[in-house]
């Protein structure tokens, strides 16, 4: 590589991971976050005792794996537990807002952790998301725009969003990215997702059902099997494609009609919800930023021009993926 190729590869790097970039879909998407993290503990609380307590379906303090920890993994006294629970629902609702946005982000990360890893038999899919996810946004300036955190320091400019290096939003990204790249290289392992029968499978299990399914649809050998090669190609689009602002809006839109599918079919907590939600960290911050403006001036985004609002502070430069 010359001299000149490798200043350019180093200036895309340097672009991609620190030029400052207008936090307003990152603002966006830590909303959508604390409000599906509010709702997953809040479901939590009517089989607290059964999932975690001392009498529950697993009494006893599960064996650790190296490098599992918890917080409930020190004691089975059940105010602990009532602690961690309470203390994960309050550092949610704080995430939402945006109060105290960096301690709030650490205690839910590790209130879902402790929660997950105290009973892995009442868990799903969508727990896992809701983890890593809480991780990552841990990582970023979540609370510099649309907060409370905002609010409290510069309260005269709350509907702007300053410009922050974006290396942490980028994690979230790459993090959906690869997770479907994963999916699908992990169903070309099985054979019923190359003779094109895994979805039949999948909808003929009437136990994890959320809403019942035609059976025009599940006996038929051609609709089950343009949905599961449907299925690799839309997930093969989402771990590729996504990175292409041009189809972007496609890629994201078959996303969340597959989501959507899969939800309204099986019941897989809120696996479908957090993907969904996850999207909105790949809206270019410009786009976020004009929804956000007209939706506060209650103006419909669809009816306006495209004339962009760059906010960032201090007049840093605003650029995009």
């Amino acid at each position: 590589m010359n001299t000149a190729a490798a200043g350019r590869a180093m200036s895309g790097w340097n672009r991609f991971w620190f030029t400052p970039t207008e936090t307003s879909s990152l603002a966006v998407f830590r909303i959508g976050f604390g409000l599906i993290a509010i709702a997953w503990t809040v479901t939590l609380v009517p089989n607290v005792v059964s999932f975690y307590g001392p009498h529950g379906i697993l009494p006893s303090l599960p064996g650790r794996a190296p490098g599992e920890w918890g917080v409930l993994a020190f004691s089975a006294n059940p105010i602990l537990m009532i602690t961690v629970v309470v203390a994960t629902l309050i550092a949610a609702i704080a995430v939402t807002v945006g109060a105290y946005t960096r301690v709030a982000t650490l205690v839910l990360w590790v209130g879902i952790v402790s929660l997950i890893q105290r009973n892995t038999f009442v868990t799903n899919s969508g727990d896992g998301v809701l983890r890593d996810m809480a991780f990552l946004l841990m990582l970023t300036p979540a609370g510099a725009a649309l907060s409370v955190d905002r609010f409290r320091t510069d309260p005269g400019n709350f509907w702007e969003f300053p410009a922050r290096a974006p290396w942490g939003l980028r994690l979230i990204q790459i993090q959906i990215s690869v997770g479907y790249l994963s999916a699908v290289l992990h169903k070309l392992t099985s054979d019923v997702w190359w003779d094109g029968s895994a979805v039949s499978y999948a909808l003929r299990m009437q136990d994890i059902h959320r809403l019942p399914t035609p059976d025009f649809v599940t006996g038929s050998i051609a609709i089950t099997g343009v949905l599961t090669y449907g299925t690799i190609l839309v997930e093969l689009a989402l771990a590729v494609l996504i990175w292409n602002r041009r189809l972007r809006p496609w890629v994201l839109g078959l996303g969340i009609c597959l989501h959507l599918g899969i939800d309204s079919s099986i019941m897989v907590g809120f696996f479908s919800y957090l993907m969904i939600v996850g999207y909105l960290a790949f809206v270019p911050p410009e786009t976020m930023c004009r929804v956000v403006l007209r939706l506060r001036d209650g103006t419909p985004w669809f009816t306006l021009g495209a004339r962009r609002h760059n906010l960032a502070a201090n007049g840093d430069a605003t650029v995009t993926t």
